[in-house]
């Protein structure tokens, strides 16, 4: 999915603005794992997407693992950014309110701009899974969705000002959290990889699945903090990865 896709008049793909950037003493979440609520590893966070006329971000750019999805094919997930809670240490973003059950009924970005449909969607599935509605009747909110996508014969909904003042859009409430619930959990290391030490930053790397971009990403922290790579480089190789 191209960078200019993930765009409308109001939000914008960070890795697409020149002019923004993540606050210094703030993470760059970019290349994290993403966690669930039960610990499973949902995907990995591709990009943040921006509203560039408060300059605040609004959403995590979420490419979920397939297999949640029954799918050879990569699902884009915008999820708010206050809706989620950082693992810093552990280089992980935990969402509490899905899980490797529900996030196959999380409404997936289609491409193109990001509609109002889908930005009330998405926030209607946070209220929902808040009150335990989801959990009720897994299938019948995604037939709204799905619904609300196809309809020609309503006015689209509008974005009102006070649409992003709630916590769930709170990027202060992201960025000062500090989860350490499944700090502890069995994921992939490669402790024993033998990579070489020796880089070439202009070979292209270009992983095939969102878990082979994970493993790149944790390979090369590792080189990093081994000192094979400089934190330049490394950031040349985490956007390769992430196919920024």
């Amino acid at each position: 999915m191209k960078d200019k896709e993930l765009r409308n008049d109001r939000l914008i793909a960070l890795s697409a603005m020149k002019d923004y950037k993540v606050a210094k003493d703030n993470p760059d979440v970019l290349g994290w794992r993403v966690v669930g609520a039960d610990g499973e590893s949902l995907g990995i966070v591709r990009d943040l997407i921006v509203d560039p006329k408060v300059m605040k971000a609004r959403y995590l750019s979420v490419v979920a693992d397939r297999k949640f999805f029954k799918t050879d094919n990569d699902q884009h997930l915008l999820v708010p950014i206050g809706a989620a809670a950082l693992d810093k240490k552990g280089r992980k973003v935990f969402l509490s309110a899905i899980d490797s059950n529900s996030i196959g009924r999380y409404p997936v970005y289609q491409g193109g701009p990001i509609t109002e449909d889908y930005e009330y969607a998405v926030r209607e599935t946070y209220q929902r899974s808040q009150r335990d509605v989801l959990h009720d009747d897994p299938n019948r909110y995604k037939e709204e969705f799905d619904e609300a996508l196809t309809r020609t014969d309503r006015e689209p909904q509008e974005i009102r000002e006070d649409f992003y003042n709630t916590d769930t859009y709170n990027e202060d409430r992201f960025y000062t959290s500090d989860q350490e619930v499944y700090r502890d959990r069995a994921y992939p290391t490669y402790e024993n990889d033998q990579t070489s030490t020796t880089i070439d930053t202009n070979r292209e790397v270009s992983p095939q699945s969102v878990e082979e971009s994970i493993a790149t990403i944790e390979r090369l922290e590792q080189l990093r903090e081994r000192g094979a790579l400089t934190s330049e480089e490394f950031i040349t190789l985490k956007r390769r990865a992430l196919n920024l």
